[in-house]
């Protein structure tokens, strides 16, 4: 139970906290704002172009953002709580074009913005339906949809004729002011695809815990996941000085990514990113090199469960594994006829060698001379026939294969021709069903991105080393005995 507890724990903490993605080809939406300022620069005077930018980490996290000019100077600041990015030059001629891009996407984002905001003053202590009555959250909701009445004469008094979502927004402000309750305008953008889009007006306010968000035109509280906030304020979003005739258009584009090679690119900017705890940190070969070890583990468990529950007999626990690892290189079928070809003839081999008398040690070295002289005629005959898997065959563990040669012929000697047959086939088809389960992507990606699940393999290991109980062919052997 503690190792099923601590790899679990651990797996549900990257993908919960850390953001880890469960499969490999899991992609994520990469939003893509574009901003064109245009204008007409005024003949010998100096240029300065204020914008406002979204702030970063306020529910999204930032890839890359972009400032693109030419003979400006860039500079971005902190305003009131808002970035500012300011483009100058000392002197411009005609038409002027600045630009600004923003690569964001909700993969690995922080939660939206908790700095705290103001509070007139703490709210007295109530219950029941005056809590209810009281609540700053009810109270500007009902606000907004009482000055939405565009049909109720005091409401058309205080618009004075003008029923634009900013006006809106100054009459709800101005009524909230008069009940000590302090608000604020925010400017958002939509994460849709458009070619023109204009910011959106939304009120917010403080209370005490965290940031209260509402549509000004019909009261909806709460920001939805596609808005990014902007500004905030009252002040227009761009201001040029020593230019005329002002534009700006905002696009926005959607793009998918790989949420794994968004982590990556965000460990190249330095943030943080569970990358820096993994074993993504290692080079290269290394992380090759562990794709591999960390799955002999799990060849191992299918060799446990197939000898415990299945009861196949196999030449030990990790002769499969091994042969698994073999295959690797030469893939399963030609693994599988290789190996049959090269354990034959080393039985042959070894079976005449038993005439001779010779001792273990000597044995041995004689089936293991073989096995490379028979490796290399192999691979010889593979190149000439223009076939690579023969050149595989000398990836073969030869140590392995002269040892199953030795024990195939031990069995045989032992327990007779058909049950080392049975033992061999049994070690033959654990290894390729080691083989398919240690290559499968996605449980490799998974294996070596959460090595958590190795502790709760582990746990299986130690409960499978206490079944007492049948297995299936053993209750296939004993079948009549049931039935009696």
């Amino acid at each position: 139970m503690f190792l099923l507890l601590l790899g679990g724990g651990s797996i549900a903490y990257q993908l919960l906290v850390q953001k880890v993605p469960l499969t490999q080809d899991e992609k994520d939406p990469v939003w893509v704002v574009d901003a064109q300022v245009s204008f007409t620069a005024r003949a010998n005077k100096p240029i300065k172009v204020r914008m406002f930018v979204p702030p970063q980490g306020a529910g999204y996290t930032t890839l890359n953002e972009s400032f693109i000019s030419n003979n400006y100077g860039v500079n971005v600041n902190v305003e009131k709580g808002n970035r500012q990015v300011t483009w100058s030059a000392r002197r411009a001629e005609g038409n002027q074009y600045l630009y600004y891009r923003l690569m964001l996407t909700p993969r690995f984002a922080e939660t939206r913005e908790n700095e705290p905001g103001p509070q007139f003053r703490p709210a007295p202590v109530l219950d029941g339906a005056e809590k209810l009555a009281a609540d700053v959250e009810t109270f500007i909701g009902e606000t907004i949809k009482r000055v939405n009445e565009l049909e109720n004469d005091n409401v058309q008094l205080l618009l004075g004729g003008d029923v634009s979502p900013e006006n809106r927004a100054q009459v709800v402000d101005l009524l909230l002011a008069m009940s000590h309750i302090p608000a604020q305008p925010v400017h958002t953008l939509r994460l849709v695809e458009s070619q023109e889009q204009q910011p959106e007006l939304w009120l917010r306010t403080y209370n005490g815990k965290r940031w209260l968000y509402f549509n000004p035109l019909d009261g909806q509280q709460g920001l939805p996941d596609d808005r990014v906030v902007w500004w905030s304020g009252s002040e227009s979003l761009l201001n040029v000085e020593g230019g005329r005739s002002a534009n700006m258009t905002l696009s926005v584009h959607r793009n998918e990514m790989s949420a794994l090679q968004l982590a990556r690119s965000l460990r190249l900017q330095d943030a943080s990113s569970f990358i820096d705890f993994s074993l993504y940190e290692l080079p290269l070969p290394s992380q090759q090199l562990f794709r591999i070890l960390m799955m002999i583990p799990v060849g191992v468990l299918l060799v446990l469960l197939i000898r415990s529950l299945v009861g196949m007999e196999t030449l030990g626990t990790f002769t499969p594994v091994l042969i698994a690892l073999a295959f690797r290189e030469t893939q399963v079928i030609w693994g599988v006829l290789l190996f049959t070809f090269i354990t034959a003839i080393g039985l042959s081999v070894r079976s005449y060698l038993e005439h001779l008398k010779l001792q273990l040690l000597a044995r041995l070295s004689i089936v293991l001379t073989f096995v490379v002289i028979l490796m290399a005629v192999i691979s010889l005959f593979g190149y000439k026939l223009g076939v690579s898997s023969g050149l595989s065959v000398a990836l073969f563990p030869m140590v392995i294969l002269t040892m199953v040669i030795e024990r195939v012929s031990i069995v045989w000697e032992e327990r007779g021709g058909t049950q080392s047959l049975k033992v061999a086939l049994g070690t033959l088809v654990a290894a390729v069903l080691c083989h398919l389960l240690m290559v499968w992507p996605p449980l490799v990606y998974f294996v070596f991105t959460f090595p958590g699940v190795l502790l709760c393999m582990s746990a299986v290991m130690v409960l499978m080393g206490h079944y007492r109980g049948y297995r299936l062919t053993e209750l296939m052997r004993f079948r009549a005995m049931v039935e009696r």
